[in-house]
C-alpha cells in the first residue's frame, strides 16, 4: 500500500491511497477459507466446497470490505504518523476520479479531498488590556431586592383598575399607521405584559395607572419598553432586525391587571427566601440578602469579563478555514440539515464556533490545560443548583442537589457538556493570566451601561 499527500494551498490537500494486490490477497483467501468451512451448501460435504464456488458467492462482498479496510487504516495512519491536523472528515475528491474495480483483484487507487487545520500562534499578551468591574452596592439596591422578594412571594389576584405603579398589565397590542388602523404586515394583537414601575417615560407610565379593563390607548412601543430592543423583540415576538423598521404608535387594549400583595417579612418569609434558620432577625435577613446580591453581581462582572475576554480573541485571531471544503463535507455528511440553498447562510455561524475552537484547543494545548475528577465533580454540582435554581428553588438542599446531579450523570452527553464547560472556564482563565487586567468601581446602573455599550460593539 503507498499514501502519498499532495497540498495544494494551506488549507487544502489531496491524499491518494494505492492499494495493490499483494496488500490484500493473504487475508481475502483466509476469509475463504474460513468460509468453506463452515458453509452448507446442497451437493458438498463441509469443507469440500470449491473454492471458485465460494468466490463467486462472497468474493466481492469480502474484497470491498478488505479494501475499505485498509484503506481507512491507511488513511488514519498516514494522518496521525505525519502529524496531520484535519477539519471535519476527508470526503472523495472532486478533481481526481478513484480507480476502482471490485470485479477483479486488481490495484485499487482512492482520491481524498482534505480540510486542512490553520496553523497559527497565539497573538494575546500582556499589552492587551481589559477591566474587571467591581460593583459596589448601594442600600436601594438592597431594599428593592427585598422588595421585589416580597412580591414574588406574595399573593396574587385580578383587579379591574390599575391604581398603582405596581400593579401589572397584560395589553394585546397592534402596530398602526397614521389613520390608527393595523399597519399592514405589522404586528397584530400580541399579548405583553407590563409593569408601569418599570417605564422610564412619565408620560407611558401616566397613560398606564389608572386604567380599566378593556380600555384601548396608543402608546409609543419604544417608549414603553425603554427604548430596548432585546426587550421589544423578545415581546412581540419579532426578530431584532425588524425592530428599527417598527412604527412606534401601538394601540393597546387592556386584557387583564394583576395585582401582588406582598408577603410579609417574618420568620416565615426568611425562611421561604434563604432557607430555614438562616436569617433570625432583619438585620440579618438584610446581611444575607446583601451578600447574596454581591456574589450575584460578581459573578456578573466575571461574566462580562469573560465575555470582553471571548471578544479579544476572535479580534486576535481572525483565521482562514478551508471554507469551500466544509461547506461540501456538511452537505455530504448531513444532508437532512445542510443543503444547498441553506449551506451559505448556515455556515457562517458554524465556521464562527470551529473558529473559536481551535482557538481554545490552541490555548488548552499551549497552557497544558488538564481537567480533574474534582473539577467535573464541583462543575456538575454547581451547574446542577443552578438549574433548581432557574424552577424556582432559591436555596436547593444539597441532598436534592446530588440526586438529580447523579441521574444526569447517566447520560454521557451531559458528562461531555461539563467537561466543555470545565475546559472553556479554565482556558479563559489562561487567558486572563496572559493579558493585563486592571480593576474599576461601579454603581450597578452605571455597570450596566458598560455592558450595553459593549452589547451595541460587537
Amino acid at each position: 500500500m503507498n499514501v502519498t499527500l499532495e497540498k495544494k494551498d494551506d488549507l487544502n490537500a489531496l491524499i491518494t491511497i494505492e492499494i495493490n494486490n499483494e496488500d490484500y490477497q493473504e487475508s481475502l483467501n483466509n476469509q475463504f477459507k474460513e468460509y468453506r468451512k463452515k458453509a452448507k451448501i446442497p451437493g458438498f460435504r463441509p469443507g469440500q466446497v470449491p473454492l471458485g464456488m465460494v468466490k463467486k458467492m462472497i468474493g466481492k462482498s469480502a474484497l470491498y470490505e478488505e479494501v475499505n479496510k485498509l484503506t481507512s487504516s491507511g488513511l488514519y495512519d498516514y494522518l496521525n504518523e505525519n502529524k496531520i491536523d484535519i477539519l471535519g472528515q476527508p470526503i472523495s475528491s472532486e478533481e481526481k476520479e478513484s480507480e476502482l474495480d471490485f470485479d477483479s483483484y486488481g490495484s485499487f487507487v482512492f482520491h481524498f479531498d482534505l480540510g486542512l487545520a490553520p496553523v497559527f500562534d497565539l497573538k494575546v499578551d500582556k499589552k492587551d488590556k481589559l477591566t474587571r468591574y467591581e460593583i459596589e452596592l448601594e442600600k436601594k439596591e438592597i431594599e428593592t431586592e427585598i422588595k421585589n422578594l416580597s412580591r414574588q412571594h406574595g399573593t396574587l389576584e385580578n383587579v379591574e383598575k390599575a391604581e398603582t405603579e405596581n400593579d401589572s398589565i397584560v395589553l394585546i397590542m397592534t402596530e398602526v399607521d397614521k389613520k390608527g388602523e393595523h399597519k399592514d404586515g405589522g404586528v397584530f394583537e400580541q399579548e405583553v405584559t407590563v409593569l408601569p414601575e418599570v417605564v422610564k417615560s412619565k408620560k407611558v407610565k401616566k397613560q398606564l395607572v389608572g386604567l380599566s379593563l378593556n380600555d384601548e390607548i396608543n402608546v409609543d412601543v419604544f417608549e414603553l419598553f425603554n427604548d430596548n430592543e432585546l426587550v421589544i423583540n423578545q415581546s412581540l415576538g419579532i426578530e431584532k432586525e425588524a425592530v428599527k423598521d417598527l412604527n412606534k404608535t401601538f394601540k393597546a387594549k387592556v386584557k387583564e391587571i394583576k395585582r401582588v400583595t406582598a408577603a410579609e417579612q417574618n420568620q416565615e418569609f426568611y425562611d421561604l427566601v434563604l432557607g430555614k434558620d438562616n436569617a433570625k432577625t432583619k438585620e440579618e435577613f438584610e446581611q444575607k440578602i446583601e451578600e447574596n446580591l454581591s456574589s450575584y453581581y460578581q459573578a456578573e462582572a466575571e461574566k462580562q469579563l469573560e465575555a470582553e475576554v471571548n471578544a479579544l480573541l476572535e479580534k486576535k485571531h481572525q483565521l482562514n478555514l478551508p471554507d469551500e471544503f466544509l461547506k461540501r463535507w456538511l452537505t455530504q455528511t448531513k444532508p437532512e440539515t445542510y443543503t444547498p440553498e441553506n449551506i451559505d447562510e448556515l455556515y457562517e455561524k458554524e465556521s464562527d464556533v470551529l473558529r473559536k475552537q481551535l482557538v481554545r484547543e490552541k490555548i488548552a494545548e499551549q497552557e497544558k490545560v488538564e481537567v480533574s475528577d474534582e473539577d467535573l465533580n464541583q462543575t456538575s454540582f454547581a451547574y446542577t443548583a443552578q438549574v433548581l435554581r432557574q424552577y424556582g428553588m432559591n436555596n436547593p438542599d444539597p441532598a436534592l442537589i446530588q440526586n438529580f446531579e447523579a441521574k444526569n450523570r447517566e447520560d454521557q452527553s451531559y458528562m461531555l457538556r461539563i467537561r466543555d464547560v470545565v475546559i472553556e472556564k479554565k482556558v479563559l482563565d489562561k487567558v486572563k493570566d496572559m493579558i493585563t487586567i486592571k480593576s474599576k468601581k461601579l454603581a450597578v446602573d452605571k455597570f450596566y451601561n458598560e455592558v450595553k455599550k459593549f452589547g451595541d460593539k460587537v
